[in-house]
């Protein structure tokens, strides 16, 4: 998820240093521009939430059913950015 916002924000050359700004950057001009729903938003803040629980939480349990979640959500969110990528013409 966290490849295909870098992407996106690419088509508009914005400028990111972190992960946090690349979620940042993608709810300012994405979603609140309105071309993304705000739910793509909170997914890929979640993801990254995750992401820092699972490697750095001392007591870190994901279950398969968080990480079945997981996989939905990451498939939803780059099956949106490809389909905006292919309407305005990247490839």
């Amino acid at each position: 998820m966290f490849y295909a916002a870098e992407a996106i924000l690419l088509t508009k050359d914005l400028k990111f240093s972190s992960h946090k700004s690349v979620i940042s950057l993608f709810g300012e001009h994405f979603v609140k521009g309105g071309i993304f729903p705000s739910e793509l938003g909170r997914d890929l803040s979640k993801a990254f939430d995750e992401r820092l629980t699972g490697d750095y939480s001392f007591k870190s349990i994901i279950t398969r059913e968080m990480a079945e979640k997981a996989i939905k959500r990451a498939e939803k969110f780059t099956k949106g950015i490809k389909e905006y990528l292919i309407k305005e013409g990247y490839k």
